[in-house]
């Protein structure tokens, strides 16, 4: 492992490079908007007819939010979101009803009143980038594709997938465990599992920077596992490309099992773990996109162009 590791070190994407040679060039700070605010970005997504989940409601000012119980009254499950939040944080997941009261994922009883309160700390930007004003908004609850959700600790899986200048380079399984709360994000506790981009399948998995073989509370391996309608997930990733300005990005997808593939957010300065779930560097891909690739590609042939680059990689 430790002669691995050296080998891939060399082909790996740091921070600083991420921050200068990638960002700073193709992620231009007037299209942040494109990302950090959702909203704006489903608004963008929908716009180029990719799938993202339907917003039930958006509360901007104090006051909208004393009709939230009346909003709530036709919803069973839903989930809470900060517009301009980050790593999962301020997101609520509604997972069913008792009564007058909601229920958490884990079955826990959430008040209505509770939930307002909520919401009040996302209007007064208590999750949000500058800790500054900020929007709530809810969506439907997504469904994960059942191969998947088993494979995941309560919480949704979702797919990371790289995209640069329009071509998918690197995908990862993000799933949930009892330590991330339901959230499958990896700084909090989440898994990473590395992803084919050619096959689909499942490879190597990673948890707190350390490899794994199992999930550490289903006991379910996390390598061989087909990835459902993956030729459908990774095209869906790149045709993020064209919504955007944006060069440089990590596009969040999920298998929703009623609607099939849908976005989830973009992200202008995705996080680099995805090479340890990987086993393998950023930079070769990204050297060779900037040396190799043809303008005016179609989808189905950027997608073709990062695939033949991630098997040559290996």
């Amino acid at each position: 492992m430790l002669q691995l590791l050296r080998s891939v070190s060399r082909q790996f994407l740091g921070l600083n490079r991420r921050d200068r040679d990638l960002v700073a060039r193709y992620n231009p700070r007037r299209l942040a908007h494109d990302t950090i605010h959702k909203l704006h970005t489903k608004t963008l997504l929908r716009a180029c007819d990719i799938p993202v989940a339907e917003t039930l409601a958006v509360y901007r000012f104090p006051h909208e939010l004393r009709r939230f119980v009346q909003d709530a009254a036709d919803w069973t499950d839903f989930v809470i979101k900060p517009a301009q939040g980050t790593g999962g944080g301020g997101v609520v997941v509604v997972a069913g009803r008792e009564a007058e009261a909601f229920l958490s994922l884990g079955g826990s009883r959430l008040r209505p009143r509770s939930l307002e309160n909520h919401l009040s700390d996302i209007l007064n930007g208590v999750y949000s980038l500058n800790h500054r004003y900020d929007e709530a908004f809810v969506e439907r609850r997504l469904r994960a594709h059942p191969r998947l959700a088993r494979l995941s600790f309560q919480g949704l899986p979702d797919i990371r997938i790289i995209v640069f200048q329009g071509i998918p380079l690197m995908a990862m399984l993000r799933l949930a465990t009892r330590r991330s709360e339901g959230r499958a994000n990896l700084d909090n506790g989440g898994l990473g599992v590395g992803i084919d981009l050619v096959s689909g399948l499942t490879t190597g998995a990673m948890a707190r920077r350390r490899w794994v073989t199992e999930h550490p509370d289903t006991g379910l391996g996390l390598s061989g596992v087909r990835v459902p309608e993956w030729n459908r997930l990774v095209s869906l990733a790149a045709r993020c490309a064209d919504a955007t300005a944006i060069k440089y990005l990590g596009v969040d997808v999920v298998l929703d099992a009623d609607h099939g593939p849908c976005v989830l957010e973009l992200n202008a300065r995705p996080g680099l773990l995805i090479q340890l779930a990987n086993r393998r560097g950023l930079r070769p891909l990204i050297e060779a996109v900037e040396r190799r690739a043809p303008r005016n590609l179609s989808v189905a042939e950027r997608v073709a162009f990062g695939r033949a680059l991630y098997a040559g990689s290996g």
